[in-house]
C-alpha cells in the first residue's frame, strides 16, 4: 500500500499483506512504490546506517526499533547470535502479538512492489482433504514457468522433483530466488490425466488480476465478478479495464473475490474502496493511521476520492453493496478495504475468516535489506479496526479447489450469487470441501494460507 503522510511527507508502502501483507506494504495524496530507502530521520533515528558491517546495521535497526516500531515499548531481546539480520529483526518484536513484521533484500522488495515481478515457479498449493493426503495448485500466477507451462488450479501435485506432497508441505524442496533452476513436477489434472512438467525458475510478469467477467444471479441481476491477487501499482489499469467493463454491461452487482490476497498498497487499497464506493464518497474518510506514542504527530486519515485522474476508471455508481470473498489469506490492504467501507456501504464476506491485520509497515531500506516492521494500525470512519483476530464471515463457505476462479459454480462464487439473489446464506454443501470447513482451527487456517512461493510470505500461523 502506497501513500504520501501528510505530517512526514514520506513516500511509503505499506499493509502490504502478509508480506504485500506477505511481503510488506495516507492523506489523500498518490504516490509512487518502493521509494523507501532515502527519507530524511523522522524524529531522531539515523536515516541510513552509520556502517554496514553487522554491529552498524544492528545499531541503526535497534535505534530505528526503538523510535518507530510501533510496539516499541515491548520488545524482544536482542539475540546476539542471531544468523543474519532478518532473524535479528525477529528477535526484537513483540511476541507473540507481531506475527506480521518481517525483513528482505531491497532487490527482492523493489521487484515485487515497484516491478511488479517475482522469480520463482508462480504456484501456491493446499491440502483437498481433512486426511491431508491430496495437495493440489490453489493458485498460479498466469505468467510464471509453472503457469506456461499448463499447471492450472485443482490440478493434484503427486511429486516436486521426487518429494512427496507431505514433504512439500513440511519445506521440500527448498525455495528457489535465482533464475533457470530446473524441477520436475509431476500432476494429476481434474479429469485424471497425469503428466511431468520440466520447468525452470524463471523471473516474470505478475498478474494481480485474475479473473473478471460478468455473471448473472438468480434473479437476473448483472453481477460483476473482479479476483484481485495483489494490491501493486502494476494491477491498477487491469482494475480500471474491470470497471469499464461493469459498467457498460450496467452491473448493479459486484463480487470481489480477496481469498488469496495477503495486501499492498494503501493507495491501491483506498482507489479500489472509491470505485466501488462511487463518487458521493469522495473526501470522505476511507482510513485514519496511528503511529505510536514518541510519532502521533504523523498520524492522518486517508480520503476516499473520485477524482478521475487518480482512479483508473471512473466509479461505479450503481452498488449499494458489495460481496466480498475471503479466506485466511486475505489480510492487511485486503482488510482495509473491508473495514473501509463498512461506515458507508453494506459488505457481505463469504469464505471464512480473514488473516486480522490492522497495523502496517513504512518499509525502510539499509544496507540492502528492506525492513517492514510494523509502524501503525489503522481504522475506519468510525474509528473501527479491532480485528486482529480476523473477519469473521458473513456466511462461512469451503474454497473449491474443483473449479476455476470465477466460475459460478465454485463453491464461494456460487453462495455469494445466492446471497444476492435470495438475501441469505446458503445451505451448507455435504462433501468432502464441506468436510474441509470443520478441520481444527488452527489446521484449517495454515491450509488456507497456503503452502507455495506466492502465498503471502508474512503470513505465518503462530
Amino acid at each position: 500500500m502506497n501513500f504520501k503522510t501528510p505530517a512526514a511527507a514520506l513516500i511509503c508502502v505499506v499493509l502490504a499483506g502478509c508480506g504485500g501483507g506477505g511481503g510488506g506494504g495516507g492523506g489523500g495524496g498518490d504516490s509512487t512504490g518502493g521509494a523507501t530507502g532515502n527519507a530524511a530521520s523522522v524524529s531522531g533515528y539515523p536515516a541510513a546506517a552509520a556502517t554496514c558491517d553487522v554491529a552498524g546495521q544492528r545499531a541503526w535497526l535497534r535505534d530505528y526499533m526503538n523510535d518507530q516500531y510501533f510496539w516499541y515499548d515491548q520488545q524482544g531481546v536482542p539475540n546476539a547470535a542471531a544468523k543474519d539480520m532478518p532473524a535479528y529483526l525477529d528477535s526484537l518484536l513483540f511476541a507473540p502479538t507481531d506475527r506480521y513484521s518481517y525483513a528482505q533484500s531491497t532487490a527482492e522488495y523493489t521487484q515485487f512492489f515497484v516491478q511488479g515481478r517475482r522469480t520463482g515457479y508462480g504456484y501456491a498449493l493446499a491440502w483437498a482433504d481433512t486426511a491431508q493426503t491430496v495437495l493440489k495448485a490453489r493458485s498460479v500466477e498466469a505468467l510464471s514457468p509453472v503457469g506456461l507451462a499448463g499447471l492450472r488450479r485443482g490440478d493434484a501435485i503427486v511429486t516436486i522433483d521426487g518429494f512427496t506432497p507431505l514433504q512439500i508441505v513440511n519445506g521440500q524442496p527448498g525455495p528457489v530466488t535465482a533464475a533457470g533452476v530446473a524441477r520436475n513436477f509431476v500432476v494429476v489434472n481434474t479429469i485424471g490425466v497425469q503428466r511431468s512438467l520440466v520447468v525452470s525458475s524463471a523471473e516474470y510478469t505478475l498478474s494481480p488480476v485474475v479473473d473478471a467477467r460478468v455473471l448473472t444471479a438468480a434473479n437476473g441481476a448483472k453481477v460483476g465478478y473482479l479476483a484481485y491477487q495483489e494490491f501493486i501499482t502494476t494491477g491498477a489499469a487491469a482494475v480500471g479495464q474491470a470497471m469499464d467493463s461493469f459498467r457498460a454491461a450496467g452491473v448493479t452487482e459486484l463480487v470481489l473475490d480477496l481469498r488469496y490476497n495477503g495486501g499492498g498498497s494503501t493507495t491501491q487499497a483506498r482507489n479500489l474502496a472509491s470505485l466501488i464506493g462511487g463518487s458521493a464518497l469522495g473526501g470522505r474518510v476511507f482510513a485514519q493511521y496511528r503511529f505510536n506514542a514518541k510519532n502521533t504527530a504523523s498520524n492522518f486519515s486517508q480520503g476516499f476520492t473520485a477524482s478521475t485522474s487518480t482512479l483508473p476508471a471512473a466509479p461505479l455508481e450503481t452498488l449499494s453493496r458489495v460481496i466480498v470473498i475471503t479466506s485466511a489469506s486475505t489480510a492487511s490492504a485486503s482488510e482495509l478495504v473491508i473495514n473501509g467501507l463498512r461506515p458507508f456501504k453494506n459488505v457481505i464476506t463469504i469464505g471464512s475468516t480473514t488473516y486480522g491485520k490492522p497495523y502496517g509497515f513504512l518499509p525502510r531500506d539499509a544496507c540492502g535489506t528492506t525492513y517492514s516492521a510494523v509502524n501503525f494500525n489503522t481504522v475506519n470512519a468510525q474509528g473501527s479496526g479491532d480485528y486482529s483476530t480476523g473477519i469473521v464471515p458473513t456466511c462461512t463457505v469451503a474454497d473449491d479447489l474443483t473449479r476455476q476462479l470465477g466460475d459460478p459454480a465454485e463453491q464461494r462464487t456460487a453462495a455469494a450469487l445466492t446471497y444476492i439473489a435470495t438475501g441469505a446464506c446458503p445451505a451448507a454443501v455435504p462433501g468432502a470441501s464441506a468436510k474441509a470447513a470443520r478441520q481444527p482451527a488452527a489446521d484449517g487456517r495454515r491450509n488456507e494460507l497456503g503452502f507455495g512461493e506466492i502465498s503471502p510470505r508474512q503470513t505465518r500461523l503462530d
